[in-house]
């Protein structure tokens, strides 16, 4: 069965090269966009790359639970999840769309009448994804669940074209100073896992909704930095799961429909 669960795979870190070449070194989209009157007609597709990316951070960065998570994560995260589609990569259809969103966009810019402005917005998600298939998504702030408070953060997409939903996971390690873009349920090449789901639960299916997520005990040393998983409850067979990283994870406990939780190393208090 598909997952709408999307895997990520790359380890994002904060020492990365910010932006678009030479736009890179602005992290707020209102001093970017006052720059406008000094930007080539070759540095146009950079330059609103960078202004959508930006105002979309930003946007992120007014909801409550979001306060505490650095700008510049929230920026990663949204360049993770809206690529940049070069011109060369447009068909002639999408490179007309984009001409005639740019006209929308300079009238705005040299007016400098950017504030709250829905159909800039509309013209700038045309400019930057004109084929509506490569990035089309939106990502509902009021959406977004906290599923470990300023750590692990689950963020609901849909594409706009096709309608699929998808659902990122965001991890914010304190300890490194760093975050990820992660996928909570293993990946089947952890072999060990998998061998051990299947000595418990040989049918065992994960749910396509999002699970719970709980730290471990803060008294314990040897369990404090575990992140325990439980997939979402669909009153049949159901697991817990450990991970410190999010790469490699150890079943905890495990569940048959109707039964008592049984444990597989110790059982999850």
């Amino acid at each position: 069965m598909r997952r709408n669960i999307t895997i990520f795979f790359a380890l994002l870190s904060i020492s990365f090269a910010f932006g678009q070449g030479k736009f890179g070194k602005y992290l707020n989209s209102k001093k970017l966009a006052l720059t406008y009157k000094t930007v080539k007609d070759n540095e146009k597709e950079d330059y609103y790359q960078q202004y959508y990316w930006l105002v979309k951070a930003e946007q992120l960065k007014t909801y409550p639970h979001l306060q505490d998570v650095k700008p510049i994560v929230l920026y990663e995260f949204v360049k993770k999840v809206n690529p940049q589609n070069p011109t060369k990569k447009l068909d002639d259809r999408g490179k007309e769309l984009r001409n005639t969103a740019e006209l929308s966009l300079n009238q705005y810019f040299k007016n400098k009448n950017f504030q709250n402005n829905a159909v800039l917005m509309y013209n700038l998600e045309t400019y930057v994804d004109p084929s509506q298939g490569e990035y089309f998504t939106k990502v509902d702030p009021e959406k977004i669940k906290e599923l470990v408070p300023k750590e692990l953060f689950a963020f609901n997409s849909l594409n706009k074209k096709t309608m699929e939903e998808k659902t990122y996971y965001l991890w914010i390690d304190k300890k490194k100073d760093d975050f990820s873009i992660v996928d909570i349920i293993p990946s089947e090449d952890d072999k060990k896992f998998y061998a051990s789901l299947k000595q418990y639960l040989p049918s065992y299916k994960f749910s396509k909704y999002v699970p719970s997520v709980k730290k471990g005990t803060k008294t314990d040393k040897t369990d404090i930095d575990y992140y325990y998983i439980m997939p979402f409850e669909q009153n049949t067979d159901n697991i817990e799961y450990k991970t410190k990283d999010f790469k490699t994870y150890t079943l905890s406990q495990y569940r048959k429909a109707g039964d008592e939780w049984k444990g597989v190393e110790k059982t999850k208090k």
